[in-house]
């Protein structure tokens, strides 16, 4: 079952499940971004990115997100003035 990222947000702001899968995604990243610090900061790191990923997952607004046509209008729209 292939979950796009925007559902897994849309449905994360409701449900634990989701977010944990959403937090599971990025996982490898987080990893690969703490490599890069000290041994001794990472697992206080860790908690801070994931805590900050989910503030700002719960605090996105999926609904006011154009899609790609209302974009491209809006791009055109700005090339014509």
């Amino acid at each position: 079952m292939t979950v796009f990222l925007y559902e897994l947000v849309k449905e994360s702001q409701e449900s634990k499940h989701a977010m944990q899968s959403l937090i599971d995604l990025f996982e490898p990243k987080l990893k690969k971004s703490l490599s890069l610090t000290s041994y001794e900061n990472r697992e206080d790191l860790a908690q801070e990115l994931k805590y900050t990923l989910i503030k700002y997952i719960h605090g996105y607004q999926v609904e006011e997100t154009p899609g790609f046509y209302d974009l491209k209008r809006k791009i055109e729209n700005k090339r014509a003035m």
